[in-house]
């Protein structure tokens, strides 16, 4: 099987076999992503991911865990993605879940009976890029969702059995946009009560200047170490969630927080994240040069 680089999946997807049954992302157009911006989206012809299901079946019959590829499978219809689901399931006898990101209008768009035929063939956990919950900020991004339709989005999938794992990027409302954003976002993760939790934090592309002056314009500036700090205390200290697992371990993150639990850690993290505000020495930030390996 040969992949159509370049390709992306979550850390937690490690250990899964990954089939690209889409290629690229059907929305493409958000300002702070450029992750498929060499890539046409295109549905694979059912045929061409029947082919690499059967060749990775045979080498690693006893798969448990699958993930689909690239950025947003739940693009194709629902027909489609039940043939492949259940192609997956009669070739990996020992499967236990299957995984994807979504994005939430192509949540949205599906029926509540389409979400359950996926759950029903193992589709189990969804990676749902909320990004931010403030309204003018998914604009002025090109997000093309509105925080309402991020919660129903998610929601729905939750209704039909779905688990999902949400997060948010750090530094997207630059300074200015700081507060606003941690406290819509934290509204919008309320809404939705995700059984998985993340941050991640901008890294501005190409580069910090050209992302501030060309990228997002009009007086942008980015948020430094410090104010990364800040605007993720500004979030945990508004999130009301029941039984979701919560981290910053993400490469892109300044401090790194790994194995709480919301609600009950809620008071330690933010006991950690008072800690560092305190010392707010450059070693106690992941340095630069390690962000995004």
């Amino acid at each position: 099987m040969e992949y159509d680089f370049p390709l992306f999946r979550p850390p937690s997807e490690a250990r899964s076999l990954i089939f690209q049954v889409t290629l690229g992302c059907s929305w493409n157009r958000c300002r702070f992503c450029a992750s498929y911006r060499t890539k046409e989206f295109r549905v694979r012809p059912f045929e061409e991911v029947e082919r690499d299901v059967v060749e990775m079946s045979v080498s690693y019959p006893n798969a448990r865990k699958i993930f689909l590829a690239d950025g947003d499978p739940m693009a194709a219809p629902a027909d489609y993605l039940v043939r492949v689901l259940d192609l997956m399931n009669r070739r990996f006898p020992s499967l236990e879940r299957i995984s994807t990101y979504a994005g939430p209008t192509n949540l949205t768009a599906k029926t509540p009976e389409e979400l359950r035929m996926l759950k029903e063939r193992k589709l189990d956990l969804l990676y749902l890029g909320i990004e931010t919950g403030n309204d003018e900020l998914l604009k002025r991004v090109g997000k093309g969702a509105t925080a309402g339709q991020i919660v129903e989005g998610g929601r729905k999938a939750l209704q039909a059995g779905l688990r999902i794992s949400a997060f948010i990027i750090l530094g997207l409302g630059g300074v200015d946009g700081s507060h606003e954003h941690a406290k819509d976002s934290a509204r919008v993760v309320n809404g939705i009560n995700p059984q998985f939790l993340a941050t991640l934090t901008l890294i501005p592309l190409p580069d910090a200047r050209t992302y501030e002056e060309q990228v997002m314009g009009r007086g942008f500036r980015l948020i430094d170490p410090v104010q990364s700090l800040q605007e993720l205390r500004w979030f945990v200290e508004d999130l009301e969630l029941a039984r979701c697992k919560f981290g910053t371990e993400h490469a892109s993150n300044y401090l790194p927080i790994t194995g709480m639990t919301l609600p009950g850690d809620k008071d330690g993290i933010l006991r950690l994240i008072d800690k560092a505000l305190m010392d707010s020495s450059p070693g106690t930030f992941r340095p630069e040069w390690m962000r995004g390996l």
